[in-house]
């Protein structure tokens, strides 16, 4: 049966996914026109949000000799694997697209954008660099670098680049995605609510994920600011030092909400804004706009997690005041926490600099930290989230989420199943409760090693499995593992935004 192209978008979804199982008889080279078909049919499968049909449809029309069909098909394979959120599947696919089609741009940044989903952000720039020297104008790489500037905060830079890429391809979804982070992170929230508004309406119209969801409420949400300035630091100083105690792995200072009496706040840089309880929501006068979908580990919603999202007129810690301020507030809270859930801030999402000594116990947020000796220099990308790069028992390569407010080290169930293991060794059951409850399948692997830097690992420990698709899928990449307290309070930790890095030096 042929089913010509032009009639493909006017038939019934089924009926395309029909006739597509039936052009794909054998796994033998296609003919172009055939491939053509195919490819076409996979698009209107995407468009459908039909993404495991539209990865069948796109593995058999990627075996053409038509390199463009090839290609594009190959692309398909990729953002339809990611949009299942498989990331490992997605990366070898990637790979498997360049090696088909070395010498073609598009070819290598659809296997940079599949590294950069694993969240191998160093990987993926140097692959997209490789494309962009087979091609300066191919669009996949120019967004790619895009948002490797951004993540580095060289926003003049990754604005360039993400507008000559929609430019060239003003239908791709993404691009639009990345121009809202950067006007968010450059604080012009109605440009970053236009542009997520336009990332909705380029996307299928039947796709209604949490990450599609989550763009129309932030949008709604950042129109909100109007005149006020976000994120607007009032207070004159260049940097601003406090003490902090440690309470369960948790850095804790103190400030003060809306004027309100002085509490005590989490420096969290495992979340991506600030952080407030139903209770303390309340009693500041912090009012709820609207649900928003948040992810984090534990079993409540297979760790997914409505939260309100709201805006703090004024927030002080210390000699630092902040006005309008996004947070999220944790309303409904989780009755199976086995404490009180509590409130936080992460100064990365002021634009921030952090030191923490955790031998003196003493926190510094600056606009520029001073340029001090360290043990360790680790490349740092911010990605929502501080990431950094480390190699698991010596093969496998993960992003870790640099997290503050967290205890363990820990990896994700995607990496540790990567990793060889003795069937004899005892994976032995751990209660671990995260901001969306107790995650249950969560258990601890001995003999792990964990290298960020030569002399800077973990060695032969046992860490926490946490599941953690959930926020992978929302943040849209993978996360190998999260680095906390049980390491990070070894060092003096400064995360340094202007130099990208995160200097890590013992005491002395």
């Amino acid at each position: 049966m042929f089913v010509p192209g032009r009639l493909l978008r006017s038939l019934h979804i089924g009926v395309i996914a029909a006739a597509a199982c039936t052009l794909v008889v054998s796994a033998q080279q296609q003919p172009s026109a055939a491939a053509t078909d195919l490819l076409q049919a996979g698009d209107v499968l995407m468009a459908g949000s039909h993404y495991g049909d539209a990865l069948r449809v796109y593995r058999r029309a990627r075996e053409t000799e038509d390199a463009d069909v090839r290609v594009r098909a190959g692309a398909g394979i990729v953002k339809s694997l990611l949009r299942l959120g498989l990331f490992k599947d997605g990366a070898s696919e990637g790979a498997d697209v360049a090696a088909r089609d070395p010498k073609n741009a598009a070819a290598v940044s659809i296997h940079a954008d599949s590294l950069w989903a694993f969240g191998l952000f160093f990987d993926a720039e140097d692959r997209y660099a490789e494309a962009l020297k087979l091609n300066p104008q191919d669009p996949g790489a120019l967004h790619g670098r895009a948002r490797s500037l951004a993540a580095q905060r060289r926003f003049d830079e990754a604005m360039t680049d993400v507008t000559h890429a929609i430019a060239l391809n003003p239908t791709e979804p993404n691009y639009q995605y990345t121009l809202a982070s950067i006007y968010e992170q450059t604080h012009k929230f109605s440009d970053a609510s236009n542009a997520l508004l336009k990332y909705v309406e380029l996307l299928p119209k039947r796709d209604d994920t949490d990450l599609v969801k989550w763009a129309r409420t932030q949008s709604k949400f950042l129109a909100t600011f109007k005149n006020k300035i976000p994120l607007e630091i009032v207070s004159k100083a260049e940097s601003y030092t406090m003490p902090f105690r440690v309470s369960e792995g948790r850095v804790l200072v103190t400030g003060r909400i809306n004027g309100g009496p002085a509490i005590e706040l989490a420096v969290d840089t495992g979340a991506d804004q600030a952080v407030l309880t139903t209770g303390i929501a309340s009693r500041n006068h912090v009012q709820a706009f609207a649900a928003l979908q948040s992810a984090g580990v534990g079993d409540l919603g297979i760790g997914y997690r409505s939260l309100q999202i709201a805006r703090m007129d004024d927030l002080e810690i210390g000699a630092l005041h902040v006005r309008n301020v996004p947070c999220l507030i944790k309303d409904p809270p989780v009755k199976s926490l086995l404490g009180r859930e509590g409130e936080g801030f992460s100064p990365l999402a002021f634009g921030l600099s952090v030191s923490l000594d955790y031998e003196h116990h003493m926190l510094t947020m600056a606009r520029e930290l001073p340029d001090e000796p360290a043990d360790f220099s680790l490349p740092l990308r911010i990605q929502r989230l501080a990431v950094v790069r480390a190699m698991v028992n010596g093969s496998s390569p993960a992003g870790f989420v640099v997290d503050t407010g967290g205890e363990a080290m820990s990896i994700s169930r995607t990496v540790a199943a990567q990793l060889p293991v003795d069937p004899e060794v005892r994976r032995v059951p751990v209660r671990v409760y995260g901001t969306s409850g107790w995650d249950r399948a969560a258990f601890l692997l001995p003999f792990v090693d964990i290298e960020f830097a030569k002399g800077a690992q973990f060695q032969q420990a046992s860490v926490v499995v946490l599941n953690l698709d959930a926020p992978s899928a929302l943040l849209g990449f993978n996360i190998g593992g999260i680095v906390g307290h049980q390491f990070l309070g070894r060092y003096k930790v400064s995360i340094d935004l202007p130099r990208h890095e995160m200097r890590l030096q013992s005491p002395k």
